[in-house]
């Protein structure tokens, strides 16, 4: 089913419907929705993984994998740290996690000189 509202009356009658899932937000993995009925209904945001050792798949873990548009040159993020500093590590992660591993390797994040 993808996207779920658990307090939309519409959503939770078409959840009646078999085979129903949901995706987990954190693991984007698939779980049928009667496993994940008794989470919601104790929050309103819930992990429908009950394996806590497993995460996204897409993630990316280096940044080193991170190339960076900075001064009309394509450099690695380790570079760009070496001239820059470290002052927007947090951002950079961030934006990894968003691309995943498929894209990064193909984006260049833009930075100002």
């Amino acid at each position: 089913m993808g996207f779920y509202i658990h307090t939309c009356p519409k959503m939770r009658y078409k959840g009646n419907f078999s085979p129903s899932r949901l995706l987990c937000p954190e693991t984007y993995t698939w779980h049928p929705i009667e496993k994940c009925k008794p989470l919601l209904d104790a929050s309103k945001y819930s992990r429908f993984e009950q394996d806590p050792k497993k995460g996204d798949e897409n993630a990316v873990h280096d940044l080193d994998e991170v190339a960076i548009l900075y001064n009309r040159a394509v450099i690695p993020y380790k570079k760009y740290v070496r001239l820059k500093g470290n002052i927007d590590r947090a951002e950079v992660k961030e934006y990894a996690n968003l691309v995943g591993k498929k894209c990064i390797k193909r984006l260049f994040l833009y930075r100002k000189s």
